[in-house]
């Protein structure tokens, strides 16, 4: 039995709206690191934080990675907001994975570019809803996606203990 190749549902995400299976599924990374950071701040610092994190998000409500472009990796020089940088840092390439699995060449180049800019402009969230509209018939799971990211997201927070985010963001107000 010959397996048809997969047609690929492509489309210019233009205003591309958040779909809201995907919204439940895929976790807010902006969200994700103010609860984590949290367990070592204060109510004002983490006021500070969120205030920061919030600042960076688009329009459509989604934290997108271009925002964290400008932020340093070295300690606490830059902020609070050096550590979310370390935090993301392999979400580029496990979205990606995730949005071309089973596909091939060309196909897969169209939609890895077209993934990453997506999370890098408007968020985890709109690039998992184009991925998800232009791939119907890979039946995409989200959770599992959802599940990657996160489960990077602690690893990489591993390292880092919350009193650092507090020193930095006490560094981050002189």
């Amino acid at each position: 039995m010959l397996e048809r190749p997969e047609e690929l549902h492509l489309f210019e995400p233009g205003t591309l709206t958040v779909a809201p299976h995907v919204a439940e599924e895929i976790p807010d990374v902006g969200a994700y690191f103010l609860d984590w950071a949290a367990a070592g701040l204060n109510p004002g610092q983490t006021r500070e934080v969120e205030a920061a994190i919030n600042g960076r998000r688009c329009q459509n409500g989604w934290f997108p990675l271009d925002s964290l472009d400008n932020i340093g990796s070295r300690g606490f020089w830059r902020g609070p907001l050096t550590y979310l940088a370390r935090m993301t840092a392999d979400d580029a390439s496990i979205v990606q994975d995730w949005a071309s699995s089973r596909l091939d060449g060309e196909k897969r180049r169209r939609i890895e570019a077209t993934a990453n800019h997506l999370l890098f402009r408007r968020g985890h969230a709109a690039a998992a809803t184009w991925v998800v509209a232009v791939r119907p018939q890979a039946y995409l799971d989200l959770a599992e996606l959802g599940e990657r990211l996160a489960a990077a997201w602690e690893l990489n927070l591993g390292s880092i203990r919350p009193k650092d985010v507090a020193k930095a963001v006490r560094r981050w107000n002189r």
